[in-house]
């Protein structure tokens, strides 16, 4: 446990260390604060259907919220396994006294919480909204929830990207297409008649799932959902580091 920790403090001591880190959050938070007040704006639109919630705007009914997270992750995950390899660090890391799974672990824990720090200030925007109005606090809340998990599934996926290469800017741009195909999945729906397929495909979509967290439902199967696709792209990130070729 207290190597994970040391590895974990290491990637985030790293990482606040660059300036992209500072970049990245300020354009973010930036673009989250200009949305919420745009939603503000529309959601006081009398021609606006009035069962519509802050809670269920802000959290992936906007291209903008998409975008933010299509940008961020392959920016935070893109040097997590690259960098190592390239200034061939990561034998020394894997030959240290760590386990694949410790170092594999902590990479991700340190970009998540990355993740995680950069949504946190966005809770302002709630706190004051609470103060000028009453609103329901449960959909924030699982709206919140509905977001870390995603990003544990980027993540995840950026970490797998990163692994496989030992050039940063193919990271990222391996983490951006395959986090687009991802939330693509949902868009075959429209192309198939078959109930079946239908439900199957709505169901490995992560926009779908994300959609019942901002509506306040709390589901196992969509929480099932997202922590599975996670392991299992940690599981594959663990396999590819452990085989000396792919890590070289």
């Amino acid at each position: 446990m207290t190597a994970l920790w040391a590895l974990t403090t290491r990637e985030l001591k790293a990482f606040w260390y660059s300036p992209i880190a500072y970049v990245v959050g300020g354009l973010f938070l930036f673009l989250q604060g200009f949305v919420f007040q745009t939603l503000l704006l529309v959601l006081n639109d009398p021609r606006v259907d009035p069962s519509l919630t802050m809670a269920e705007m802000f959290f992936g009914a906007t291209f903008y919220y998409w975008f933010a997270v299509l940008i961020m992750v392959p920016l935070l995950t893109m040097r997590t396994f690259s960098e190592e390899k390239r200034t061939g660090t990561i034998e020394l890391l894997l030959t240290a006294p760590v386990t694949d799974l410790q170092v594999v672990v902590a990479k991700f824990l340190g970009a998540w919480l990355v993740y995680l720090l950069l949504w946190a200030p966005t809770v302002v925007f709630f706190v004051v909204l609470r103060a000028l109005t009453r609103f329901d606090w449960a959909p924030v809340f699982t709206g919140y929830l509905g977001t870390a998990l995603l990003g544990g599934v980027l993540v995840a996926v950026g970490l797998l990207a990163s692994s496989l290469t030992r050039n940063q800017v193919i990271a990222a741009v391996l983490t951006f297409v395959a986090i687009l195909l991802l939330f693509s999945v949902g868009i075959l729906d429209v192309f198939v008649r078959d109930p079946q397929t239908s439900v199957i495909i709505k169901y490995l979509s992560l926009i779908e799932h994300l959609q019942h967290f901002s509506k306040g439902l709390l589901d196992t199967r969509p929480i099932c959902f997202y922590l599975s696709l996670s392991l299992i792209c940690l599981f594959l990130t663990g396999r590819v580091i452990s085989n000396p070729r792919w890590r070289s």
